[in-house]
């Protein structure tokens, strides 16, 4: 599906997919929006999920707009993401929305291929999942979160602040050696101190 051109641009950020991996490339279907009130919270997501996942991210990705994400990466990093879903007319539960937490080390953790469906935003769904990940994080008593992204002020909402590259974490520097902007970024690297959770 081509998102029209006046909605908002997606909440994303991400980093590349397995070599030589090729994405699908179903896009991901419209939505029933008489079912809104029925959208899940963010949930860890399962290997149902994966068509789904795969299906939004890359819908994305075909636009320039976030890196793809084949299945072979999305089952390999399963446990690292939660997903949102809606009911579907054949009563199957559509992925809406999806992001991932990945930890780099001790003290840092990435948000990565936030996605949440054109039709879908605006709706809060992407401050719901990125707060979701940044619970994990803290569970995982994980003090920093980090994530490229072209979706600056989305981030900045969420009180992330923008990381000069010169002093990103040498961490951050190994899995962006990975990826097939590398050579050439147009992303932010933003990060957030994370508070303990609270109990």
């Amino acid at each position: 599906m081509t998102s029209p051109s006046s909605l908002p641009r997606p909440v994303v950020s991400g980093a590349a997919s397995a070599v030589g991996e090729q994405p699908r490339k179903c896009p991901p279907a419209a939505p029933d929006m008489s079912r809104l009130r029925d959208i899940s919270a963010p949930r860890k997501a399962s290997i149902r999920d994966v068509d789904g996942m795969s299906a939004l991210i890359n819908e994305f990705a075909a636009k320039g707009i976030m890196l793809a994400r084949g299945p072979l990466y999305l089952y390999q990093s399963i446990q690292d993401y939660r997903v949102m879903t809606m009911p579907a007319p054949d009563g199957t539960e559509r992925v809406v929305a999806c992001g991932g937490l990945h930890v780099l080390w001790e003290d840092l953790a990435e948000v990565r291929s936030v996605a949440v469906h054109p039709a879908l935003q605006k709706n809060g769904l992407g401050r719901a999942m990125v707060e979701a990940l940044l619970d994990d994080a803290r569970r995982l008593e994980v003090r920093r979160a980090f994530t490229f992204t072209l979706a600056e002020g989305f981030f900045r909402s969420l009180d992330f602040a923008v990381i000069p590259r010169d002093q990103l974490p040498p961490v951050v520097w190994a899995e962006c050696s990975k990826c097939p902007k590398y050579y050439k970024c147009d992303e932010v690297g933003m990060i957030r101190p994370l508070s303990p959770l609270s109990m």
